[in-house]
């Protein structure tokens, strides 16, 4: 029997992913593993990430914002200047354009497979967002997210998403660190459930995983896209 392993946001660092999951003993024929989104933008390598991913069988994930993004252009071809100069689209475009050349047929084989992941994984013990759980939602919420079938073209970018949320996250976190409060937009309470909440999304200072048991949540996002550690 296999092992569930998750992994926080890879942001194109390949070679990071490789050797996490190689430290881990990672099985992709018996193991499963479960991703908190963005596998794109601010590292280079993008492709060998999303093909890599695209090739597990025992693939759990859910989609990032930076992979909505991603999908949306792939479907568009129309260029967010916001995503291309501040949040490391560039490299995505130049790896998909120039380094590899991906035919039609190829980038629309990846819009397909962003596209078809959730917003949302419930299970019987974990639940898996990229972003948080946006404050007002409940359970049936995050069922209905986690059956929802994306438009091509999604244009979803708010707040209320997600994919996008950071209240949940800082809402926990800034109970340690307080300086984190004043970013907090809609401070939120902890969800009532007794399932493990997987989240990446907003980096965490030191580099390593922040548990909040009061708020049921483990924070995965460790700054991969920076010069942070992959875990």
């Amino acid at each position: 029997m296999g092992r569930n392993l998750i992994v926080g946001d890879i942001h194109g660092r390949y070679e990071k992913l490789l050797s996490v999951l190689g430290k881990a003993s990672f099985d992709p024929d018996f193991d499963t593993l479960y991703s908190v989104g963005d596998f794109c933008d601010r590292g280079k390598d993008a492709v060998k990430t999303l093909r890599f991913l695209m090739s597990l069988k025992n693939l759990k994930a859910v989609v990032g914002n930076h992979d909505i993004i991603l999908q949306d252009w792939l479907y568009s071809e129309k260029r967010d200047e916001n995503w291309l100069r501040y949040l490391g689209g560039n490299k995505t475009v130049n790896d998909i354009i120039y380094r590899h050349r991906l035919c039609r047929m190829e980038r629309l084989e990846i819009a397909g497979f962003l596209r078809s992941l959730p917003l949302v994984i419930v299970e019987d013990r974990y639940i898996v967002v990229h972003g948080g759980i946006p404050c007002r939602r409940g359970m049936d919420d995050l069922v209905r997210y986690q059956e929802w079938k994306r438009p091509a073209y999604s244009g979803l970018n708010n707040d209320e998403s997600p994919a996008w949320d950071r209240d949940y996250m800082l809402s926990a976190y800034s109970e340690l660190h307080p300086e984190f409060r004043d970013e907090i937009f809609m401070e939120a309470k902890p969800f009532e459930t007794d399932k493990t909440i997987f989240v990446g999304h907003t980096p965490t200072v030191e580099g390593k995983p922040f548990i909040s048991e009061k708020y049921h949540l483990v924070a995965l996002d460790t700054g991969a896209g920076g010069n942070g550690p992959l875990l």
